[in-house]
């Protein structure tokens, strides 16, 4: 759509400098200080800047465009959950990192020149609208029809997407293969009416999961549901979105975990009011985000026996970023640069019960403030070849996927700290085949007793693109968890490793 703007506002800049220069020229030279010319002169010069104006604004679009797949994130596919447990933090993650690979890979078979691969291919047979009760409204439909298999060679949680790797049991197999078609999702993006400046719009984008990743059954999860109000320089929505706190995440074939747990904090979805603000000038562009978001969402579960519940205070949620280069001046669709900072700080209210083993409930209540900050960066070092990354530190973050999902120890009711990261390089061999490596670390502070003293994936992988609308990709991980398993006579936490390996296999079809 835009390209076809484009091409009519360059015809119209045609048509109007060849008809006024005829004119000129008829003239002739002596003709200028004729008043009907210099009339026609002053009016082609005021249809110039109006064409310019328009297709500046025309080319911000396109960058919008381009840039909203970084922006946006993705939808969870399960039931995120704040927990000390290996089997929580299962569920988290789960909803983080998919809804942002996918919901990038939608936006670029609907608004991409190449595939979703960032190739030269042509422009994909884009859907139509969908009709409406509104006049006015431009919906379109989209989504994608995936498939993976995994086969692991120890028992991790949960088998289809592993985020942890549990303790051996004498006489049990360790290894599993799991068939799934969850990760399916559609996608409805909503074109409203243009009001001033703003353009208003909305996005619902859901998976084939049911509310609980843990339960394997098939449903219909949400994970954004917003709308929003779009302008060259501004953007307000409301509704269910991703995280502001930190929103990279690497390119893997597993994007339900991608680093969830292991060092990749932000990525959560919750419902939120947002703002942000863009400056670009040239091929820099500078956004500044804020957020409200709620602190106790309903598709975050609570991962403690005891009640925990809201304190009434929202959720604070910032960044600021900086980006330099064309995502479409290289084989390796990254900008040139990246930095951004980010941060992230709430609380939440747990009641217990002072004498669970008396008859008498007798109800006390602690709150926890929760806070972290993160940076992000990346680089592309050759048309081909990059690297990116995070780091994060903070407290009680593990409704933002970050602690190994964790944030307070249950027994003596102090909120768990953490710190992590992960990095990432890509190379691309071709546009359309391209590999991706990379390592993530959660380090909980032992110090506060948590159950999982670290979690760390690594993994290799290779993507094949063979046309805008499928992917193939293959990946083999490596991971490792540190779990309690008591204390020494000194009260100091003692931990076991457990590890294993996990390989991939996934075919989708985008539509």
């Amino acid at each position: 759509m835009i390209h076809s703007r484009r091409n009519l506002v360059s015809s119209q800049v045609l048509a109007a400098t060849a008809a006024s220069l005829t004119v000129l020229a008829a003239a002739g030279a002596s003709a200028a200080e004729d008043p009907q010319v210099q009339r026609l002169r002053e009016q082609l010069e005021r249809q110039q800047a109006v064409i310019e104006s328009q297709e500046a604004r025309l080319q911000q679009q396109e960058r919008l465009l381009r840039d909203l797949a970084a922006r946006i994130g993705a939808p969870a596919p399960a039931t995120a959950t704040v927990s000390a447990a290996p089997a929580a933090g299962a569920a988290v993650a789960a909803g983080a990192s998919v809804a942002k690979a996918d919901a990038v890979d939608q936006l670029a078979v609907l608004d991409a020149d190449g595939g979703p691969d960032g190739g030269s291919d042509p422009e994909p047979a884009r859907p139509g609208p969908v009709g409406t009760r509104f006049a006015g409204l431009d919906v379109t439909l989209a989504g994608a029809l995936r498939t993976t298999v995994t086969t692991t060679t120890a028992r991790m949680q949960p088998d289809a997407t592993p985020f942890f790797v549990l303790p051996k049991i004498p006489g049990v197999p360790d290894g599993t293969t799991k068939i799934d078609a969850r990760l399916s999702s559609l996608l409805i993006s909503i074109k409203g009416a243009q009001l001033g400046d703003f353009q208003l719009g909305g996005m619902i984008y859901a998976y084939l999961f049911d509310g609980d990743l843990l339960s394997g059954k098939y449903g219909l999860y949400p994970g954004f549901a917003y709308i929003d109000a779009t302008s060259d320089k501004w953007r307000f929505a409301a509704g269910l979105q991703q995280d502001v706190f930190s929103p990279m995440i690497p390119n893997m074939v597993d994007r339900m975990s991608a680093f969830a747990g292991s060092g990749n904090a932000g990525n959560s979805f919750k419902p939120q009011l947002r703002v942000e603000r863009f400056f670009v000038k040239g091929s820099d562009r500078l956004v500044i985000q804020g957020a409200l978001a709620d602190a106790l969402p309903s598709n975050i579960k609570p991962g403690f026996a005891n009640s925990t519940e809201n304190t009434g205070v929202p959720n604070f949620e910032g960044r600021i970023a900086w980006t330099r280069g064309n995502d479409r001046e290289a084989t390796l669709p990254w900008p040139k640069y990246v930095l951004g900072v980010s941060g992230a700080t709430g609380r939440f209210r747990t009641l217990y019960d002072r004498n669970p083993d008396s008859d008498v409930t007798d109800i006390g209540s602690y709150t926890t403030t929760l806070n972290g900050v993160a940076v992000e960066g990346s680089w592309r070092l050759t048309d081909r070849f990059g690297v990116q990354g995070e780091v994060y530190s903070g407290k009680a973050l593990g409704a933002y996927l970050a602690t190994a999902f964790q944030t307070v120890n249950s027994t003596e009711r102090t909120p768990i700290s953490s710190d992590g990261y992960w990095g990432e390089a890509a190379y691309y061999w071709t546009p359309k085949l391209h590999s991706h490596l990379g390592y993530g670390i959660d380090r909980p502070d032992k110090g506060d007793a948590p159950g999982i003293g670290a979690n760390e994936t690594a993994f290799a992988n290779l993507f094949w693109d063979p046309s805008p609308m499928t992917t193939l990709g293959f990946e083999a991980t490596w991971r490792q968890t540190a779990l309690l398993a008591g204390f020494d006579p000194l009260g100091r936490p003692i931990y076991v490793d457990n590890d294993g390996f996990a390989f991939m296999l996934s075919s989708e079809l985008r539509f």
